[in-house]
């Protein structure tokens, strides 16, 4: 090459003049795929699969919630190695209980999530997620209520640009994410709900749903980096 530029896997390649210059972009924020498990009797393990094969680096964000004040989320594990971390949890509400964990700079390939509760959970519901261009935790925030509205209070990002990640789990059902959020997923027959947004400026954020009729909820937030 005499002269021009190359761009390949979120690096830049430019040639001038006989030197070589090299920079780097950082990949964009982006949603890859989602799954769920929803048993519906009394149930102490829980395994739910990727659709899909996973990307290596990317995030993965699993959510647990369940219908009892009396079990405890004892580990969460995947078939890949990837070490989950607590982001916050558990927030405990009228009768309900909801987590969320995440891996960061997951390895690729097919992978399936393991919880396991510390005795029998009841409607335990497992959402897990993987994203792109995030790998650290940064701001979060929980909340219970009884109401039409849940909503997990405000938290302030500390970077730019970042992913918003919503989650709620619900004695009532979802009818739709919160202004500014996508649904990813609301599960079956349980109607707990999974949401996204991405911000490109630092700021105060909440996540919010609309839920079909008043009742308890338990509504967390966690943001990545």
């Amino acid at each position: 090459i005499t002269q021009g530029t190359l761009t390949a896997a979120n690096y830049n390649f430019a040639f001038v003049n006989g030197t070589l210059t090299i920079t780097t972009s950082a990949p964009a924020i982006g949603y890859a795929q989602v799954a769920s498990a929803t048993p519906q009797s009394p149930t102490a393990t829980v395994s739910v699969s990727y659709p899909a094969a996973q990307t290596a680096g990317d995030l993965n964000v699993v959510v647990v919630g369940w219908n009892d004040t009396t079990s405890a989320v004892q580990s969460v594990t995947d078939s890949a190695g990837n070490i989950y971390r607590r982001a916050i949890g558990p927030t405990v509400g009228t009768g309900l209980q909801q987590s969320i964990y995440y891996a960061s700079n997951i390895a690729g390939g097919t992978n399936h999530v393991t919880v396991t509760f510390s005795r029998a959970a009841t409607y335990p519901d497992i959402r897990v997620l993987e994203y792109r261009g995030v790998t650290s935790l940064d701001a979060t925030a929980g909340a219970k209520g009884s109401s039409a509205t849940a909503s997990s209070g405000a938290a302030t990002t500390t970077s730019a640009n970042e992913l918003i990640f919503g989650a709620d789990t619900v004695a009532t059902t979802n009818l739709k994410a919160g202004s500014g959020y996508t649904a990813r997923i609301i599960t079956s027959p349980d109607s707990d709900l999974a949401e996204d947004k991405t911000v490109k400026v630092t700021g105060s954020n909440s996540a919010t749903a609309t839920l079909g009729s008043a009742g308890p909820w338990v509504m967390q937030m966690v943001t990545f980096k």
